[in-house]
């Protein structure tokens, strides 16, 4: 496979983000779990209160979740799959929805000032970042995170486009715009997935039978690098432990995205297992509670990976030593301090190529507004992503 053509944005800041609160979870419907929806209110309750500890008890009613189901299309049912917990505790929960309307940026800002979580849904990354970009939304998230301390949250496309950037799936056919929108389409993806390995049409084969050979032949696509909005510095890889349609494992094809992509610490996020950032605190969180989804890469005591995923689900941290020539992968420890593990890297380097094949063969074709303001806000740690406003690749 010929390597896509890179490029560098160096850093302009040698220190981490402070001040932060995300939860970034390897499925979509993860977060929508009872079990993992308290983590996210609370979250939200103390960046409210701007305190570091919770004295009172959290109340729902006086959180208001803005939900972005751009990278699922704005379908309801994904809206339904990803926010309907929060609804039932009581929450204020309001869909922005820009893919097929063009809401004027005073609306836009007014949801995005409003909000005391942004809960961004699964599904395709790279169109998603592409959407953001051409209304102006994707500056109005990075400052609603560095002003008023907003709380980042989503799984799979939603984890990935709050780092530098992700491993995705953006140029598997089956999750374009054109597909997912047919009223013909019968394509569920990897976040329709219950967790535990059940088996649906275009979702990775059970666990028992991941690596068995398919009756149904592997789809011809490639995972590639895709461009975040940068407020963290990292690669992230959601689903870490799956194999998805083109049949292979994620976090071996990760190992060898991240030998191109060496300045990066790599974020390995199972699927059923999510990161949580507190300030300068961070913990590994899964739904412990429920059976059917402590299915995951790690093997206990040994804490070693298991591709068949006959462990419980886990966070793994990947870093290129040796002058890039080793890729060095741990198990991310439960808990402990966000700058033992992240690091802002002198340069990012940005997959041009795949950007561009993900950009003409599933174009952002939406309506727009001349007003929109084409946001070129910087990230929280050096220069903003590749394009920020316009549409722009190298060739």
């Amino acid at each position: 496979m010929t390597i896509p053509r890179l490029k560098k944005h160096p850093s302009h800041s040698s220190s981490l983000p402070q001040n932060l609160r995300g939860i970034f979870a390897g499925s979509g419907t993860l977060l929508n779990h009872p079990e993992m929806g308290p983590h996210l209110l609370s979250l939200a309750h103390k960046s409210k209160s701007k305190s570091k500890s919770i004295s009172t008890a959290v109340d729902p009613s006086s959180i208001t979740l803005l939900y972005l189901g751009t990278p699922s299309y704005d379908l309801p049912d994904k809206r339904l799959a990803q926010t309907s917990w929060y609804v039932e505790r009581g929450c204020r929960v309001i869909s922005l929805d820009v893919v097929e309307t063009a809401p004027a940026t005073a609306y836009m800002q007014e949801c995005v000032e409003g909000a005391d979580i942004i809960l961004v849904s699964g599904g395709n990354t790279s169109f998603a970042m592409r959407r953001w970009r051409r209304l102006g939304l994707d500056g109005m998230m990075r400052e609603a995170v560095a002003r008023r301390g907003v709380v980042m949250a989503g799984g799979s496309a939603g984890a990935i486009c709050w780092w530098s950037g992700g491993h995705s799936d953006s140029i598997d056919p089956d999750s374009y715009k054109e597909a997912k929108l047919s009223s013909f389409s019968s394509h569920s993806d990897i976040d329709d997935d219950d967790g535990g390995g059940t088996h649906h049409d275009s979702d990775p084969p059970p666990q028992d039978s991941q690596h068995s050979d398919s009756e149904e032949p592997s789809k011809e696509w490639d995972y590639i690098r895709v461009d975040g909005l940068s407020i963290l510095p990292g690669l992230c890889c959601p689903h870490h432990d799956r194999i998805q349609s083109n049949g292979i494992l994620r976090a071996h094809d990760f190992d060898d995205m991240m030998l191109r992509h060496p300045t990066e610490v790599g974020i390995g996020i199972d699927h059923n297992a999510a990161f949580l950032i507190d300030g300068d605190d961070y913990r590994v969180i899964y739904p412990e509670g429920d059976e059917a989804l402590m299915v995951g890469s790690v093997m206990l005591p040994e804490e070693i990976f298991s591709e068949e995923r006959k462990g419980v689900p886990g966070v793994w941290i990947k870093e290129v030593v040796m002058n890039g020539k080793m890729l060095s992968c741990r198990l991310c420890p439960r808990e402990g301090k966000i700058g033992e593990l992240l690091k802002v890297p002198v340069r990012v380097e940005s997959s041009v190529r795949h950007m561009k094949v993900a950009a003409l063969e599933n174009p952002d074709d939406g309506p727009m507004r001349m007003s929109y303001p084409g946001f070129g806000a910087r990230s929280l740690f050096g220069e903003s992503g590749v394009g920020v406003g316009k549409e722009e690749f190298l060739e």
